[in-house]
């Protein structure tokens, strides 16, 4: 997670997904984020920012991006890290991030910027 910048109510980060392997992969969906307290899950779940499609396929090395958006217009409390699932894929990655988990939506993938 790469931490971004703010709007009034919004908080914006970038969610950053490299293919590490020899082959080309491809992401299928959204990528899902879980705001976590203490180990434990605060909040809802992320949802897509659209209905759109989102597929992206990767070559080694290629990076893929999704901005999440965190509206944060209640006084949820603050997490301590977030739970990150790549699209399609089953492992998580939990990094540190202080967010306020009142409403988070995330992008569909597209290039690195």
């Amino acid at each position: 997670m790469i931490r971004g910048s703010a709007d009034h109510g919004e908080e914006i980060a970038a969610l950053q997904f490299v293919n590490s392997g020899s082959t080309s992969c491809v992401l299928v969906g959204y990528p899902s984020v879980t705001l976590l307290l203490n180990g434990k899950r605060i909040g809802q779940p992320s949802r897509p920012a659209t209905a759109a499609q989102s597929v992206r396929t990767l070559n080694p090395g290629d990076v893929a991006e999704s901005l999440l958006h965190d509206y944060t217009s209640c006084q949820a409390p603050l997490s301590d890290s977030l739970r990150v699932r790549a699209p399609g894929m089953s492992l998580t990655s939990v990094r540190p991030a202080q967010l306020r988990g009142c409403v988070l939506r995330v992008d569909k993938l597209g290039a690195a910027e």
